[in-house]
């Protein structure tokens, strides 16, 4: 059966990037990092999927990362996208099955692409006419995954073992076995079998991959059915229904599905494809100076090679040194051996352990009135620049544990403090004491933009109360 429908991508936005800390937080993961030029690594895998043969995508994204990627999307033309929010990280399977039925139930081509939001490939054309060639393959009951050829043997890839047998012209195999990130020997031995680079993109039909999920997982598919049947919309989102999806099993579908079945394939690809996983990686695709270093900010360098420096606001100056990285943010630096960068899981355990607030927060945040960026902070105090955009509001809301200052920058704001509305211009000020009920309301045309000075005994984000809320923050 020939399959020449268009392919819709389900595009996995959910990850933590945490092997890119520090410029990879869980308020604003690697995927929506501008890593590349001037778009984000979700932005660079939605673009790849504007073409001809593709639908429009679907993602799947965590509820807290919602209005970034509705901005990030709606940068590049995504006017309407289809986006699912996931009330917790579940893995690849739920998010997965929760598409494919998706697909299903709005008459979307159901010829799915599993796309994770993270990746790099470098050559876009590439990739489509591989993308059309699998669509043109008999793909009936067939669960295809994607490997890539080793160039090297990473051991922070997975790989995936193949039977020897062709099928079709596009030399679809048999997949014999998964393996998970390998020794350094053992990687070497896995190329030598002619193993391949797990890469984490999927091809198949929504009911193709439904079916397995119900055969292999019955839990599994039947909570993503309740939450996908329950889901309620939350403005241009579809809401996952909570209870259902937190009863789902979080695990990959490589361990769900894909190891399980007999219809599991792998199609062979000389992709220049890259998971970003960490500063390695970034060093490895990086544009590279005479001494092998690859350079991002305002970094000076004397002596150095092999190395990734990279500064996102202050002066890096580096000296005599050799295989480094080095990544300053503006309020956080790391420092390791290039050659080791993916191994600082240990020490994001002791950041976590110590309930480090850099761990979590990034400097700029986003939120669907616009964004704040952390400018200075310790136990007593916290200090934000808020920009409000044009015609948004913040919500109605109250702080138990801090009050606030807030100071004029530019634009004139519309305040309202318990019953009172009153408007503050440039250079004016008020201040909002605990448990005082406030709001802050852009109504002009220009930005609005604002000094905000926190003091009391807590400053964490969830020290808020909702009272009124035009984005449906209140649960």
């Amino acid at each position: 059966m020939k399959n020449n429908r268009l392919i819709t991508p389900l595009i996995l936005a959910g990850g933590s990037g945490t092997r890119l800390w520090p410029i990879s937080r869980k308020d604003k993961p690697k995927q929506f990092l501008e890593i590349f030029d001037s778009y984000s690594l979700l932005q660079l895998t939605a673009l790849r999927c504007k073409n001809k043969i593709f639908n429009e995508p679907i993602f799947i994204v965590g509820e807290q990362h919602r209005f970034i990627v509705a901005e990030q999307l709606r940068t590049i033309g995504y006017i309407n996208p289809h986006i699912i929010l996931e009330s917790e990280p579940k893995n690849t399977t739920a998010a997965i099955t929760v598409g494919a039925l998706y697909c299903k139930n709005f008459n979307l081509s159901e010829t799915l692409l599993v796309l994770p939001s993270d990746h790099y490939i470098e050559n876009i054309q590439e990739f489509v006419d591989l993308m059309r060639k699998t669509n043109k393959s008999n793909i009936e009951n067939k669960l295809i995954c994607f490997g890539i050829r080793p160039t090297a043997p990473e051991v922070k890839y997975g790989y995936i073992l193949k039977k020897d047998t062709d099928e079709d012209g596009l030399l679809l195999k048999k997949i014999k076995k998964f393996v998970e990130k390998p020794s350094s020997i053992k990687a070497k031995n896995l190329i030598t079998r002619k193993a391949l680079w797990n890469s984490g993109m999927f091809f198949f039909n929504a009911d193709s991959i439904i079916n397995e999920v119900k055969f292999q997982s019955p839990l599994i598919y039947k909570n993503s059915k309740l939450s996908l049947d329950k889901a309620k919309p939350d403005m241009d989102f579809i809401r996952l229904d909570s209870k259902s999806f937190k009863k789902i099993t979080s695990i990959s579908i490589d361990h769900a599905v894909f190891e399980k079945s007999n219809n599991s394939y792998v199609v062979p690809t000389n992709l220049k494809w890259n998971d970003l996983g960490t500063y390695n990686a970034l060093w490895d695709i990086g544009k590279k100076d005479k001494h092998n270093n690859v350079i991002n900010g305002d970094v000076i360098i004397d002596n150095v090679k092999n190395s990734y420096i990279y500064s996102d606001k202050n002066l890096v100056t580096v000296s005599n040194i050799d295989n480094v990285n080095v990544v300053s943010t503006q309020n956080a630096t790391l420092v390791t051996r290039i050659d080791k960068s993916n191994e600082i899981k240990s020490l994001i355990s002791i950041l976590d352990e110590n309930n480090r607030t850099e761990l979590t927060e990034h400097v700029i945040t986003h939120r669907p009135w616009g964004f704040f960026e952390n400018i200075s902070s310790n136990k007593n105090h916290k200090i934000k620049k808020l920009t409000v955009k044009p015609g948004k509001k913040l919500s109605l809301q109250s702080h138990s544990k801090r009050s606030e200052h807030w100071v004029v920058i530019s634009g004139v704001a519309t305040v309202t403090k318990n019953n009172k509305e009153f408007i503050l211009n440039k250079n004016e000020s008020t201040f909002i004491p605990v448990n005082v009920k406030h709001r802050l309301v852009n109504s002009s045309k220009v930005p609005l933009v604002i000094i905000e000075v926190q003091t009391g005994k807590y400053f964490g984000e969830d020290d808020i109360k909702r009272f009124d809320d035009i984005y449906g923050r209140i649960k």
